[in-house]
């Protein structure tokens, strides 16, 4: 039997069996390669089959034995030094999960937890995940209405509009929740008013400011975080996806004073939250991000595929958006065609919506890699006009 057959059927079936990577490169079972700008969905942004992070992983596995977060080692404190080092907080504490969603869950427990409310504020076009929780906070109706009623008192407000964030937060409003970068929803970008207006809010309601950088993270958009851009002041960051080069890790991080004199032991908890290979993976993922600046390479990477795109000369190209190698398509016709099309000329690229195409390449993607990536763009979208 098939795997689409002995699976769940949630996945829209795709015959591409991706066999290996390496870079910005993935080859399928028939040795055909392609230029993967997927990433895994913002995954590996450190690149496929990255040798520092096996290595670490290998390690890992090898030398030390499972434990939970309950018991201290080395490299767990180690790593998240140097997490806490990145954070925008003068201290921080730091959460372990396993997955972008579970570092979501984690913040909005922690904001009823904190403030003892429990409304919650969410951008319109938002997606933060699947579970219960975080598809509460999450917009797009076909992902939320099979599995209504979710969560209470979450409600939503028009991304980058003050004044309807005005119109719904109170006092009893626990946490306003953003991207600062809307990935899933199209890749759009918060202004830097907007997010000030935010904070403004927030502190005038006593209410906590969580920004989601599951996607946006790890120097994706030219900083190690998107809100850096812009010098957003949240309260709590949820990160994921890039943070263990593809070795599953989720991190909910928040400012230490965020509890009080709160005690909160035993309020929530993760048997596979900080395992060590998880650690060593995120670990060698830091290191790498540095040691190889790709925050700079991801801001001049950017903007040359940005620029390289508005080049193309086509009518059913609406407009070119983004931030670092965090970019999107917006078309005036179906994308479905154009990104099948493009899987068959040797390019993987993602579908938001029915007319946007979204590109999240490893960060060490080579210029002549973007080169033949707008080239096949370009020639499909010819193909499509004719």
């Amino acid at each position: 039997m098939s795997e689409f057959e002995l699976s769940a059927g949630v996945y829209s079936p795709n015959s591409l069996s991706i066999m290996k990577g390496e870079g910005a490169i993935v080859w399928d079972s028939a040795e055909k390669k392609y230029i993967d700008c997927v990433g895994g969905h913002g995954v590996t942004s450190v690149g496929h089959s990255n040798p520092k992070v096996a290595e670490a992983v290998k390690n890992a596995w090898e030398n030390y034995a499972f434990a939970t977060a309950r018991h201290p080692h080395a490299k767990r404190e180690e790593f998240l030094e140097k997490l806490s080092e990145k954070m925008p907080f003068e201290k921080s504490k730091i959460f372990l999960s396993n997955s972008g969603a579970e570092a979501v869950e984690a913040a909005l427990k922690f904001a009823r937890l904190a403030t003892g409310r429990t409304k919650i504020l969410a951008a319109k076009r938002s997606f933060h995940g699947r579970t219960f929780g975080a598809l509460s906070a999450t917009w797009r109706p076909e992902f939320r209405e099979p599995f209504e009623p979710l969560v209470p008192d979450f409600d939503f407000f028009a991304f980058n509009k003050v004044d309807s964030l005005a119109e719904k937060i109170d006092r009893k409003t626990a946490a306003v929740i953003l991207e600062v970068v809307q990935g899933e929803g199209g890749v759009h970008i918060a202004t830097k008013e907007f997010l000030d207006g935010v904070r403004k809010l927030c502190d005038e309601n006593g209410t906590l400011l969580i920004i989601d950088e599951v996607q946006s993270g790890i120097c994706r958009t030219g900083k190690f975080l998107a809100l850096e851009n812009f010098g957003a002041k949240p309260d709590i960051v949820c990160l994921a996806k890039a943070l263990g080069g593809g070795y599953p890790i989720g991190a909910t991080v928040f400012r230490a004073n965020l509890f009080g004199e709160k005690n909160i032991r035993g309020r929530h908890a993760s048997t596979f939250g900080g395992n060590l290979p998880a650690c060593a993976a995120a670990l060698a993922v830091l290191g790498f991000c540095e040691e190889e600046n790709l925050c700079e390479k991801a801001q001049e990477n950017g903007e040359f595929l940005k620029s390289k795109l508005e080049e193309i000369s086509s009518p059913k190209i609406r407009e070119i958006r983004g931030i670092g190698l965090m970019l999107a398509i917006d078309l005036k016709i179906p994308a479905k065609e154009i990104v099948g099309k493009l899987q068959e000329e040797g390019v993987l690229v993602l579908q938001t919506g029915a007319k946007t195409i979204r590109l999240l390449p490893p960060l060490v993607i080579s210029k002549e890699e973007i080169g033949g990536v707008v080239a096949k763009i370009q020639k499909v979208l010819m193909h499509q006009q004719a």
